[in-house]
């Protein structure tokens, strides 16, 4: 988190078959999961879905991003970006980021694996305009197929347009908007 404080987290993400619904539920490690978890609707994106949470009852607490890119050996990245919006902990901003496999499923062997989270990434200021008047995405650079959102340029979550020719119009999965692909 934006404060300091770390934790590990246990998630349960059940994905329609459809794809358009996420039911998502997790708890601090060593905690018990309490109640059903939340449901949601969810947006596919190249090989990533996405979908947006807010804490349920009267007064809110947080609301959050989530992003679930699938990889090549069968196992998921998952980033979710939140934001304490009330309360103790407001303003406060969080990230959390791993690798999910199915349940019952081992990820095929790939040899030794490191994360690494880079925090000083450099991001995109603004997005130039084309003529059409529609932002053109920054590339991520080493990234191939990947740009930062035009509409959030402070965000972490990279945009998959892999398979996307440069000049296409793609929509932005978080807020529905046109923008065109560098």
């Amino acid at each position: 988190m934006s404060d300091g404080s770390k934790s590990n987290t246990l998630w349960s993400i059940k994905i329609s078959d459809d794809e358009k619904t996420v039911l998502i539920n997790w708890h601090v490690s060593g905690e018990t999961t309490i109640g059903p978890g939340l449901q949601a609707p969810c947006i596919r994106f190249g090989s990533a879905l996405s979908w947006s949470l807010k804490q349920l009852g009267d007064t809110p607490t947080w609301a959050c991003t989530d992003t679930l890119q699938l990889n090549n050996d069968g196992t998921a990245s998952f980033v979710r970006q939140g934001t304490f919006i009330a309360g103790d902990n407001q303003g406060v901003t969080y990230n959390n980021t791993g690798t999910l496999s199915r349940e019952g499923v081992s990820p095929a062997p790939s040899g030794p694996q490191t994360t690494t989270t880079t925090t000083s990434q450099t991001m995109p200021t603004a997005a130039p305009k084309n003529a059409g008047d529609l932002p053109v995405a920054k590339p991520v650079p080493n990234k191939l197929g990947f740009v930062y959102n035009p509409f959030d340029p402070n965000s972490r979550v990279l945009l998959d347009v892999r398979g996307k020719g440069s000049g296409t119009k793609v929509k932005d999965p978080f807020s529905g908007k046109l923008f065109i692909v560098p």
